[in-house]
């Protein structure tokens, strides 16, 4: 066989196995990462301390009810991203294009606050028409 046989015989097998691999990967490869979502942190704390501040009868109770605001945040939070399917992170994180959930974190630390939790009852909360899925 000649040498340009060779070569010509070599590059096509090589062409051959590249489109198989290619066919697979496009086939078989995972999903795509997480979707991110943002939420605008730094705006939920000042809400929160102006009224902690406003509020509060003693420095105790700022820092227990801080305490009790950071735990329902964490809790909104982990909510919010179960039920998007997202990574949240802050909005300062994210140069662009992440969907905003700030209302939705809002919304869910409000019903936190509510004397039996999410759903006052055991039973679902519906969620308020901006927030459906």
């Amino acid at each position: 066989m000649s040498a340009g046989r060779t070569i010509g015989s070599a590059v096509l097998i090589a062409a051959g196995v590249s489109a198989v691999v290619a066919a697979a990967m496009v086939r078989w490869a995972p999903d795509a990462g997480p979707r991110i979502g943002s939420v605008r942190l730094t705006e939920l704390t000042a809400e929160f301390m102006a009224g902690a501040v406003r509020d509060a009868e003693s420095a105790e109770e700022t820092a227990e009810a801080a305490r009790r605001w950071a735990a329902d945040l964490e809790t909104a939070l982990a909510v919010v991203a179960a039920r998007r399917g997202i990574v949240l992170v802050t909005a300062e994180a994210v140069v662009a294009g992440a969907e905003d959930h700030t209302a939705e974190v809002r919304w869910t630390l409000m019903r936190l606050g509510e004397p039996a939790g999410l759903d006052g009852s055991g039973a679902p909360v519906p969620l308020e028409p901006e927030f459906q899925l």
